[in-house]
C-alpha cells in the first residue's frame, strides 16, 4: 500500500508543471557602444550615488543585471536584440580588441543578435570582430536570416564564422528546466539602410521566423521559442502599433516571444500581438527591460513587464567600470593623440543645448548650423571650400550642457561616428570636395530640398551658402537665388544660368558626395551634374576627390568630418576665461540658410528656371526612394 501511494505522488510530480518554471529576462537594444552615461560624458560618475543626471552606462547595467541574478539565480535570461555597437568612440577599435562582446559576457549576456550597424564598416570588418572577440568567451551570437552566395569570395569569412560556431541561426539552452531556442532577424527597412551586408543577402523574415519555430519545437523540443527580431515597432495615431514586428507575431504562430529591437522605441509594458508579447527597450541603455514569463499547459503567460531606468540611483559596477576606463585610454592613445586631443580633457564648453531631434523639426535644430560652419571654418584654413554639406540621416548626437558645460572629445565624436575612411581605413567618413557650375549648384540645392521634404534622413544643413526658394514652383525647380560667403564677411549673388560655366566648390563625405554623380540616373535624365576637378574639368570617379590634407606626405591623409568638428571647437575663443574654449552664443538661435517664400511674384516664380514644368508623381516617388537609399 506504501509502494502504491508513493508511485501515485512520483506519478503526480512527472504530470504536474513545476509551479517554478518561470523566466525573468532582462533585455536591452540599440546599445551603439554607450558605454559610459550622457550626455556629457564628464559628468558621469557611476561609482557614487545621487551626483549627476546622467542616463545609461554598462557599469550600472551590470549591476541591473548582478541584482537580478541574484534575486532570481538559476531563471533569468539576459539578452540583446542588435545594433550593441557603432556610435562611440569603443567601436573603433573592435575588430582589433573585441572588447565589448567579451565585456557583455562578463556582465551576464546569454544571446546577442546581430542588427544592421554591424555591418556598418562592411561585411569583413563585422567577421574580424566577431572572430576576434570569440578568442574569448562571448554571448550566443544570432542572425538567422542571411544567405550567402555560392560564386562570390566576399562574404566568406562571415560565413565561415557560422560553420564554426561563432555566429549561429540558432540557439538554445536550458534555464530552470526549460529548454529555450532563440533566433534572430534583420527586417525588412533595417536591410535597406544596411548596405553593406553585400555580398551576402538579407531575406525574408516571416519565412524564416516560421522555418526556425518549426524547428526549433519539433527537432530541438524547446519549450520556448525567442525572436531577437531587429525589425521595430512604432505607434501610429491613427492605426496604433504597426510594423514589422507586429506583422512577425500575426503571422508566424508559435512564437512565444518578441525581444524587439531597431526603432528605438521604448515600451513601457509589454504589447501583446496574437498572444505573443512583444518588448523594447529603447535605445543607448537607457532603460533595461524587464519582463517576467510563466510556461503553463495553456502556453506562456506574462506575469508583468517594464522599463529599469539607467540612471544615478544605480551605483555601477567597479570592474566593470575599470575594464571601460582602460579601454577609454587605449583608444585615445589610438584615435585622439594623433590630433592632439586627449580623452580626459574638455574640448568646448557651452552654456546651452545644442538640438538635433530626427522626430522632431529639424529646421530648429542648432546642432546641424554649428557643425556644418564648423566644417566650413576648418576647411578654409587648410583647404578651402565654397559650400559644406551635411546629412541629417550621419548625425547621431546632440550637444547638451549638463552640469558644466564641458565636452569631452567623445561627446563631439558621437555626432559623427560613422563611416570608415576610403584609404587610410580610419574611423569617419572621408571627406571630399567636387566643382561644380552654378546651374549644377542650383541642381544640387533642389534636389536636396525635395529629398528632405520626403525623408527627415536627407536632411541638410549648409555652410557658406544662402538661397532663396519658391514653394509655388515645381518640384526640383524651386531655388532661384543663390549667395556664397560667411556671416563674418558677407555674401555675394553668383550666376546660376545654365550657360555659365564657372565652378564653385562643395564639400562633404565621399558617402554624400557620390549621390550628385547619380543625380541624372534618378530623375531619368531630366537634370544632371557632372562632378568636376578643381580646373572644372569631369572626374574620373570619387576616389580622386578625396581630401589631402598634407599632399607632400605619401598617400592621402584624409580629413574627417569628426576631426574637422572637434579642430574647430578647440581653437573657438575662451570667453569666460577658464581655459577652455566657449561654443558663441550665436549658436543659441536656429540658423537658417534658406529663405522660403510661397509668391506669385514673376520673378520668383520663373528666375532661374532648369525648364521643369511637369513632374510625374511616380518620378518623384522613384527619386524619394533612391536619394533614402544612397544616403542613409
Amino acid at each position: 500500500m506504501i509502494r502504491f501511494l508513493s508511485s501515485l505522488i512520483l506519478l503526480a510530480f512527472a504530470v504536474q508543471p513545476l509551479s517554478a518554471q518561470k523566466l525573468t529576462i532582462l533585455h536591452t537594444n540599440d546599445m551603439h557602444s554607450r558605454f559610459m552615461g550622457y550626455s556629457p560624458e564628464a559628468d558621469y560618475t557611476p561609482l557614487t550615488l545621487h551626483d549627476d543626471q546622467t542616463v545609461g552606462g554598462f557599469a550600472r547595467i551590470a549591476t541591473i543585471i548582478s541584482e537580478y541574478k541574484n534575486r532570481v539565480p538559476g531563471s533569468l535570461l539576459v539578452l540583446d536584440a542588435g545594433d550593441f555597437s557603432m556610435g562611440t568612440i569603443f567601436h573603433t577599435v573592435e575588430a582589433e580588441t573585441g572588447f565589448q562582446l567579451r565585456l557583455m559576457k562578463k556582465m551576464g549576456y546569454d544571446m546577442v543578435a546581430i542588427g544592421n550597424h554591424e555591418f556598418d564598416l562592411g561585411i569583413d570588418m563585422l567577421a574580424k570582430m566577431l572572430a576576434k572577440s570569440a578568442e574569448q568567451e562571448i554571448p550566443g551570437m544570432l542572425l538567422s536570416n542571411i544567405s550567402f552566395i555560392p560564386d562570390s569570395t566576399g562574404d566568406d569569412a562571415l560565413e565561415n564564422l557560422y560553420k564554426t560556431g561563432v555566429l549561429k541561426t540558432w540557439r538554445t539552452l536550458d534555464r530552470n528546466g526549460l529548454k529555450i531556442g532563440f533566433f534572430s532577424l534583420i527586417g525588412l527597412e533595417a536591410a535597406h539602410v544596411a548596405p553593406y551586408v553585400r555580398p551576402a543577402v538579407i531575406t525574408d523574415r516571416i519565412a524564416k521566423a516560421r522555418e526556425m519555430v518549426t524547428f526549433l519545437k519539433e527537432s530541438e523540443k524547446a519549450d520556448i521559442v525567442i525572436c531577437l527580431s531587429h525589425c521595430g515597432l512604432v505607434f501610429n495615431t491613427k492605426k496604433g502599433w504597426i510594423g514589422e514586428d507586429v506583422d512577425l507575431a500575426k503571422e508566424v504562430p508559435g512564437l512565444d516571444v518578441i525581444i524587439s529591437g531597431h526603432s528605438h522605441t521604448s515600451l513601457t509594458k509589454p504589447l501583446i500581438v496574437n498572444n505573443i508579447p512583444i518588448v523594447q527597450a529603447g535605445s543607448e541603455g537607457r532603460y533595461v527591460g524587464k519582463l517576467e514569463i510563466e510556461k503553463t499547459p495553456q502556453g506562456v503567460v506574462v506575469l508583468s513587464g517594464d522599463l529599469i531606468p539607467v540612471n544615478d540611483e544605480i551605483q555601477g559596477d567597479p570592474v566593470v567600470q575599470r575594464m571601460i576606463l582602460n579601454q577609454q585610454r587605449l583608444i585615445s592613445e589610438k584615435l585622439f593623440e594623433p590630433y592632439g586631443f586627449r580623452a580626459e580633457k574638455p574640448l568646448v564648453e557651452t552654456a546651452f543645448d545644442l538640438n538635433f531631434n530626427e522626430q522632431t523639426c529639424l529646421e530648429n535644430s542648432n546642432l546641424g548650423p554649428f557643425l556644418a560652419d564648423a566644417i566650413w571654418e576648418y576647411l578654409r584654413e587648410v583647404y578651402p571650400t565654397d559650400v559644406v554639406l551635411l546629412t541629417a540621416g550621419l548625425t547621431r548626437d546632440e550637444i547638451t550642457r549638463g552640469q558644466t558645460g564641458q565636452q569631452l572629445p567623445a561627446d563631439l565624436f558621437r555626432i559623427l561616428p560613422l563611416g570608415l575612411g576610403t584609404f587610410d581605413k580610419a574611423p569617419g567618413h572621408s571627406m571630399a570636395q567636387i566643382f561644380v557650375t552654378g546651374a549644377e549648384l542650383k541642381t544640387i540645392l533642389d534636389v536636396m530640398l525635395f529629398s528632405g521634404a520626403s525623408s527627415s534622413g536627407t536632411y541638410v544643413y549648409w555652410s557658406g551658402i544662402r538661397f532663396k526658394y519658391n514653394t509655388l514652383r515645381m518640384p526640383l525647380d524651386r531655388v532661384y537665388d543663390i549667395e556664397l560667403g560667411n556671416d563674418r564677411d558677407g555674401y555675394e549673388a553668383i550666376r546660376i544660368s545654365k550657360d555659365l560655366n564657372d565652378c564653385y566648390s562643395i564639400a562633404s563625405n565621399i558617402y554624400v558626395l557620390e549621390f550628385f554623380g547619380l543625380i541624372k540616373e534618378v530623375t531619368k535624365g531630366i537634370l544632371t551634374v557632372v562632378p568636376k576637378d578643381g580646373e572644372c574639368k569631369p572626374i574620373a570617379g570619387f576616389k580622386q576627390s578625396i581630401m589631402d590634407m598634407d599632399p607632400n606626405q605619401p598617400g592621402i591623409q584624409e580629413i574627417k568630418e569628426w576631426v574637422a568638428v572637434m579642430k574647430y571647437a578647440s581653437s573657438l575663443p575662451d570667453t569666460n576665461g577658464n581655459g577652455i574654449p566657449d561654443i558663441p552664443e550665436k549658436y543659441r538661435q536656429v540658423k537658417l540658410s534658406a529663405e522660403k517664400s510661397a509668391s506669385i511674384n514673376p520673378v520668383k516664380l520663373f528666375r532661374a528656371t532648369n525648364g521643369i514644368t511637369v513632374v510625374p508623381a511616380v518620378l518623384e516617388v522613384g527619386i524619394a526612394a533612391a536619394i533614402l537609399l544612397l544616403i542613409l
